[in-house]
């Protein structure tokens, strides 16, 4: 696919589906980051002035309408409702967000150092939760490999607070960090008792290193 070439179509569509209303497009996700396979979604990045129930239902149509629709995904919500976000969660969005019209980061408020330490706290604590009872109760090794593109995205940002370079794609990223996280960057199939124990030592060491 050519991602360039649908994004360009895909706003064109939005200016004149929202005309002024239409903000910031942009594109995250693993076409984002130029990983994306044959099956990837499109993740689109869509800011409005107002986002109720009108602008949803008109975004909603203008999807049905593509051939792509069944692998759109995305984010979709007003500068308002951006602004009142999760400081974390916001730096993530920003900083993954590849920009195709307007600038993300001038419509909120700046990222700061302590929105990047709770996205990384934020990531090791739901991933050590999730191991520790994976092991402990559910010992289903198959939900593993979400577990583990968690931590990737944590290990991302971790990397980002602790040298102050954002790198979009993991393959890149991996050439950056210590053994143990090319580890969890390169599993390609962890399902395995020792591959949870493996994240949760990953976790626990995170979550100390930030005490």
């Amino acid at each position: 696919m050519d991602i360039a070439a649908f994004m360009e179509s895909f706003g064109l569509g939005l200016v004149s589906l929202f005309g002024d209303g239409l903000l910031f497009l942009g594109l995250q996700g693993s076409h984002g980051r130029g990983e994306a396979g044959e099956s990837s979604d499109i993740d689109p990045v869509v800011i409005l002035e107002k986002c109720g129930r009108d602008e949803l239902l008109r975004y909603r149509s203008f999807i049905d309408s593509l051939p792509e629709k069944d692998i759109i995904c995305g984010f979709v919500a007003s500068v308002d409702e951006l602004r009142a976000w999760d400081g974390a969660d916001r730096a993530c969005l920003i900083l993954d967000t590849r920009p195709v019209i307007g600038d993300l980061a001038s419509l909120c408020p700046a990222v700061t150092a302590d929105d990047i330490k709770r996205a990384v706290l934020q990531g090791a604590c739901a991933i050590y939760h999730a191991s520790s009872h994976n092991i402990l109760h559910a010992r289903d090794w198959s939900m593993l490999p979400d577990l583990y593109k968690s931590a990737r995205f944590t290990i991302r940002m971790k990397h980002y607070r602790e040298r102050g370079a954002y790198v979009h794609a993991f393959k890149d990223l991996r050439s950056f960090v210590d053994d143990e996280e090319k580890g969890i960057l390169d599993a390609a199939h962890p399902c395995s008792e020792d591959e949870a124990f493996r994240l949760l030592e990953w976790a626990s060491d995170t979550l100390r290193s930030l005490s």
